[in-house]
């Protein structure tokens, strides 16, 4: 007897379903970058958050185009007549260099009522110790945010720095620049840093050369700073900043700026004398490259930690 089977249809498999994209709030709290940066976007609902990141996105606007225009006012304006008051070229320099300070005051001050950025020192001078108060140092320093040189030269007396050759050559900035002590990078600026130093002047340079990226790294060190503290035989003193949360530093453009205040904490946390180190310029400066990795707590990488690791009392 023949049993005859009909073919038993083939099972169909359950649909797949495509998972939800996640909300905007679902992202800022799985991303630790962004729930540092936009706390109130995971709370606040999106027709008061928008709005209030427009506000800070303008206020932030607002504050660096009165910074540009007020310079260049003051370019033309006042900076003449500041010239023309008799003196030597020394003191024509401090006395704009002071002025040049007030300015970075006044827009610190107004971020700082803005609720957008502030920046604080836990000494009065670029100095871990009141000893070397009165004695020109190299100042060298890591650079996480755009405002780094206007928030030390206005928590610190008499400190210039140097400047990116855009910034030393732009027609409308380039005399108020130079005159206030700031050295643009060139052929000449090691022996333009040591005259600044000579008029006692501290000089500001980041060995970076640039920000520092995003993520626990830095640039590569350069060696101008260290260079140019061991021919002008004085000592460098190493500022560690550190900006909570990180806001304005390297491809983060200025509109992106936090939910809440950002400070910048700016220490002195060491003094190191090249003289006494009795190693060259690129030697002290990848001991000093792996220092503030250190410092930082960032990994160090392999190209930095097979240099020498102490130099001049530099753990």
């Amino acid at each position: 007897m023949t049993t005859s089977s009909e073919p038993t249809p083939a099972s169909t498999p359950p649909a797949e379903t495509t998972p939800a994209a996640p909300t905007p709030a679902e992202t800022a709290a799985a991303d630790p970058a962004l729930r540092i940066l936009y706390p109130y976007k995971a709370w606040l609902p999106a027709p008061l958050y928008w709005p209030y990141r427009a506000v800070r996105t303008l206020l932030v606007a607002s504050c660096f185009a009165g910074f540009w225009g007020g310079a260049v006012i003051a370019c033309w304006t006042m900076l003449p007549f500041m010239l023309l008051w008799p003196g030597t070229r020394a003191v024509k320099m401090h006395r704009v260099q002071r002025f040049v300070r007030g300015g970075f005051h006044l827009f610190h001050a107004t971020m700082r009522v803005m609720r957008l950025y502030h920046r604080v020192s836990p000494t009065k001078f670029a100095r871990p110790s009141a000893e070397l108060a009165s004695t020109p140092v190299v100042l060298i320093a890591n650079h996480p945010s755009l405002c780094d040189v206007t928030s030390i030269a206005s928590l610190y007396p008499s400190v210039v720095a140097v400047a990116r050759p855009s910034l030393a050559n732009n027609p409308l900035l380039r005399p108020l620049v130079r005159a206030c002590g700031f050295v643009p990078v060139g052929v000449h600026m090691l022996q333009d840093c040591e005259e600044r130093l000579r008029m006692g002047f501290d000089v500001l340079i980041f060995p970076e050369g640039t920000r520092s990226p995003l993520g626990p790294a830095l640039q590569p060190f350069h060696r101008g700073a260290f260079e140019l503290a061991a021919r002008a035989k004085v000592p460098l003193v190493m500022l560690k900043l550190t900006c909570v949360p990180p806001i304005l530093s390297k491809r983060r453009p200025i509109w992106k700026i936090a939910d809440t205040t950002a400070l910048l904490t700016v220490e002195a946390v060491d003094t190191i004398y090249p003289a006494e180190s009795k190693q060259n310029s690129r030697a002290l400066c990848r001991a000093i490259e792996q220092r503030y990795y250190e410092l930082l707590g960032y990994p160090v990488p392999a190209s930095v930690a097979s240099e020498p690791p102490s130099v001049g009392g530099v753990p």
